[in-house]
């Protein structure tokens, strides 16, 4: 479906949600964005362009992902030849925390701000701990950097 249905419960979570917009806690204790949402030209070759539908938040070597706000998990992914990632509902609202390596919740887990999700992958050639990120409401895309504060 392209929409939840929502109980009421659900619907104070999604209203609460909503009412934060722009003050969200980030998904890490310490980091940056290193890659932002929407459009952008290819490191390599400027003329060709990339979209990404989330935001790339670079951190250190053992940080954790966190919950941005209290919700639950609605799913766990595991990403043949890649890693895992987490999905909290926040009533109609979907975060999904990718690049995970280890995961400390399972589906149906009520969570709060700050609920620790999983440790974060390393790059083991580049050294890189880079969090992927990605905010939707019901199946649209939203723009993580207008929920998260000064994301």
């Amino acid at each position: 479906p392209s929409k939840f249905l929502l109980t009421p419960e659900a619907a104070i979570v999604a209203n609460s949600f909503s009412a934060n917009k722009g003050k969200m806690i980030w998904p890490v204790e310490k980091g940056f964005k290193s890659q932002g949402y929407g459009v952008y030209a290819d490191a390599i070759y400027p003329g060709i362009k990339h979209e990404s539908n989330g935001v790339v938040i670079t951190t250190d070597a053992g940080a954790k992902a966190r919950a941005i706000f209290r919700g639950e998990v609605i799913g766990i992914l595991s990403i043949p030849g890649g890693n895992k990632a987490v999905q909290v509902k926040h009533g109609n609202f979907i975060s999904t925390y990718y690049n995970l390596s280890t995961i400390y919740v399972k589906k149906g887990d009520r969570v709060n701000a700050k609920t620790v999700l999983g440790d974060i992958y390393t790059n083991r050639s580049n050294g890189q701990t880079r969090l992927k990120f990605y905010l939707h409401q019901n199946t649209s895309k939203l723009n993580p950097e207008d929920w998260v504060f000064q994301l």
